[in-house]
C-alpha cells in the first residue's frame, strides 16, 4: 500500500519526463514511506524482545530427570517452559504493571537483605529468588558422609564454595555418579541467615553467580538499541505531526514498563535454572521468627513473581506501585485521543477503553480503602473493577490491530529526519 501511495503521487509528473528519469525518482520517494507489515513487524518484535529481555523470573523447582527416558525428559522440559516462561510473559503482556509492581517490591527486598547479611545485591537477589534449595540425601550417601565425618571430623564450610555447601569430601565416588537426593524445599532467608551466621554456607562470589547467569551483552545492546531506535521514532512523528498508530501507542507504554522492570531487575541473576544444593539439618522455626518474611517450608518452588515478603504492608506497598503504575500506563493510550478512526463508534470505544485502563487503578485504592468501613457493599466492587480493567485492555489490543485496516495515508508516511538536522 506504501509503493501504490508513493508511485500514485508521482504519477502526473512522471508521465510528462523520460523513462529514465522516473526509474531514477520513484526509489528515493519511495523511501519516504513505511509498509504495514513493517510497522507491525517493529511493533510485535520490540514488545516481545522487551518482555523476554526484562523478565528475571526466579528459580524454578529442581526435578531429576537423570533416570527419565527422552520422551518424559521432553514433557517435563516442555511444562517448565510453559510455566516458568510462556505464563509469565501472558501475565506480563495483560497486567505489565503488576509485574512490574512486582520487580519493584522484590528491589526494595533485596536491598534490606543485602544491609542486613553485607553483601551485594546481586547476592541477595540469588536468596531471594530461591538461590539455594534443601535437599534430602539418600540412605546410601547418607550413610558415607557419616562415616567421612567420623572419619575426618566435621569441618566448617565457610571456607568453602557455596556451590559445595554441606557436601562430604568425595575420594571414593565419582562425582558424576552422586546421588541427586530429594529436593524438599527453597530456602528462605530465615534459614539463609541461620546457615551463613553457623558457619555451614558461604554465598556465592559475583564471578560464581555471573557464571550461572545466561544474559548476553550482545543481546541486551541489541535490545537496546531496538527499544531507543522506536521511541525516536515516535517522538519524531510527533514532532512532525504525523499521526501514531494505536498499536504503536499501546508498543510505547509497553516499552517504558519493560525498561522501567529492567532497570529494577538490574542486579538480579538472569534465567538461572538449577539451585545451589544444601544438605543441612535446619532448626525449628515458630511463627515469631518471621518477622514478615515468607516462610518457603511448606512449598517445593518459589513462584516465578514471588517477592520475598508475606506482611500486608509490603502487598499494600506493592498494590500502591501497581495502580501509580497503571495509572501512568493508562495515560500514555491518550497519545492516540485524537488519532483518525475508521469510524466514530472505534473513536467511541478506544476512548472509553483509555479512560477505563487510567482510571480504574487510583480507583482501585479508593475502594480498597473504603472496604476496611463497608466491607459488603466495597467488597463487591473490589472483585468487578478488575473485570473492568480487563475488558478496557482487551478493547484496546482489538481497537489497535482493527485500526490497522483503516490507516490514513500519513501514517505510512516516514519521518524526515533531515528536518531534524540542520543542512551543511
Amino acid at each position: 500500500m506504501a509503493h501504490a501511495v508513493a508511485v500514485e503521487s508521482l504519477s502526473a509528473p512522471a508521465a510528462q519526463d523520460t523513462s529514465s528519469n522516473a526509474t531514477q525518482c520513484v526509489p528515493s520517494c519511495v523511501n519516504q514511506y513505511r509498509s504495514l507489515s513493517g510497522i507491525v513487524l517493529s511493533c510485535l518484535t520490540t514488545v516481545f524482545l522487551c518482555v523476554w529481555v526484562s523478565l528475571h523470573l526466579n528459580i524454578p523447582e529442581p526435578m531429576n530427570t537423570r533416570d527419565l527416558g527422552h520422551l518424559n525428559r521432553i514433557k517435563i522440559q516442555t511444562k517448565i517452559f510453559v510455566r516458568c516462561r510462556v505464563v509469565p510473559i501472558l501475565v506480563t503482556l495483560m497486567v505489565p504493571e503488576w509485574a512490574l509492581g512486582m520487580a519493584a517490591l522484590q528491589f526494595c527486598k533485596a536491598n534490606q537483605l543485602a544491609n542486613k547479611l553485607a553483601t551485594t545485591r546481586q547476592q541477595a537477589f540469588f536468596i531471594l529468588m530461591g538461590g539455594f534449595h534443601l535437599f534430602k540425601r539418600s540412605k546410601e550417601a547418607s550413610l558415607y558422609g557419616i562415616r567421612e565425618k567420623n572419619r575426618e571430623g566435621s569441618q566448617p564450610l565457610a571456607g568453602e564454595s557455596a556451590l559445595e555447601a554441606s557436601l562430604p569430601s568425595n575420594k571414593t565416588i565419582n562425582a558424576v555418579e552422586e546421588d541427586f537426593g530429594e529436593p524438599l524445599h527453597p530456602l528462605d532467608e530465615f534459614d539463609i541467615c541461620h546457615l551463613i551466621k553457623s558457619g555451614k554456607l558461604c554465598l556465592p562470589t559475583p564471578a560464581e553467580l555471573q557464571d550461572k547467569c545466561k544474559s548476553d551483552g550482545l543481546a541486551k545492546f541489541l535490545v537496546l538499541v531496538q527499544v531507543l531506535w522506536f521511541i525516536t521514532q515516535c517522538i519524531g512523528r510527533k514532532v512532525s505531526g504525523l499521526p501514531l498508530t494505536e498499536l504503536e501507542v499501546i508498543t510505547l507504554g509497553y516499552t517504558l514498563l519493560t525498561v522501567a522492570m529492567y532497570i529494577a531487575w538490574w542486579d538480579k541473576p538472569y534465567q538461572v535454572t538449577f539451585p545451589v544444593r544444601v544438605y543441612e539439618t535446619l532448626p525449628e522455626r515458630t511463627d515469631g521468627q518471621d518477622d514478615g518474611d515468607a516462610n518457603l517450608r511448606n512449598t517445593k518452588g518459589i513462584p516465578m513473581f514471588h517477592s520475598g515478603y508475606k506482611d500486608h504492608r509490603a502487598e499494600s506497598v506493592g498494590r500502591t506501585i501497581m495502580f501509580t503504575v497503571g495509572t501512568l500506563f493508562g495515560t500514555i493510550h491518550f497519545l492516540a485521543w485524537f488519532s483518525p478512526f475508521p469510524s466514530s463508534r472505534m473513536q467511541f470505544l478506544w476512548r472509553f477503553a483509555t479512560i477505563v485502563v487510567t482510571v480504574v487503578p487510583p480507583a482501585m485504592i479508593v475502594v480498597a480503602g473504603l472496604t476496611l468501613l463497608v466491607h459488603r457493599l466495597f467488597g463487591v466492587l473490589l472483585v468487578y473493577i478488575p473485570i473492568l480493567y480487563l475488558v478496557g485492555r482487551g478493547i484496546t489490543i482489538v481497537m489497535a490491530f482493527k485500526g490497522l485496516a483503516h490507516l490514513p495515508p500519513d501514517a505510512y508516511r516516514d519521518v524526515e529526519w533531515s528536518d531534524f538536522f540542520p543542512h551543511i
